[in-house]
C-alpha cells in the first residue's frame, strides 16, 4: 500500500485526527501533522534564534515527509487552509507529487488548480492507494 502525508490547519485538529486515525485502521501509512499539540504562531524560545530553529525544524520535518509519501492529503474542511499548508502544497506540486483534498475548494483559486482530485473519506482515499 501507498503512503499518505496529510496537510491541515490547526483550525480542523479534531476532524483531522479521526481521519489519520480511520486511515490507520484501514492499514494505510500516515504521517499526520503536528497540530494536536500545536505549537502557536507567537511561541517564543529563549531567544529569536532558537524560535527561528524550532519553526523551521517543525516546517522541513513536514517536507521531508512530503517528499517521501506517495501521496499529499490536503485537509480542507470548512473550504480553509492556511499558510504552512500552502506552502506544503507549492511543495508537493513542484515535486510531481498527487494531492488529493478532502474539498475542492481552499480559499483561493490558485491553491484550488493544484488538487488532482477530491476525496471525502478514509476508505475512498484507502481504496485510491492499493
Amino acid at each position: 500500500m501507498k503512503s499518505v502525508v496529510v496537510c491541515a490547519s490547526k483550525k480542523n485538529r479534531r476532524e483531522v485526527r479521526q481521519f489519520c486515525e480511520e486511515l490507520e485502521r484501514l492499514c494505510v501509512v500516515v504521517q499526520e501533522p503536528d497540530i494536536q499539540d500545536a505549537v502557536g504562531e507567537d511561541a517564543f524560545f529563549q531567544s529569536e534564534k532558537i524560535t527561528k530553529i524550532v519553526f523551521t525544524g517543525y516546517t522541513l520535518q513536514h517536507f521531508d515527509w512530503i517528499r517521501k509519501a506517495d501521496v499529499v492529503y490536503i485537509y480542507n474542511g470548512n473550504d480553509y487552509v492556511g499558510v504552512s499548508v500552502t506552502l506544503e502544497i507549492g511543495y508537493a506540486n513542484a515535486l510531481g507529487k498527487p494531492i488529493y483534498a478532502f474539498s475542492e475548494k481552499t480559499g483561493d483559486p490558485c491553491r484550488d488548480a493544484l488538487i488532482d482530485r477530491v476525496v471525502k473519506t478514509p476508505a475512498e482515499l484507502a481504496k485510491l492507494l492499493k
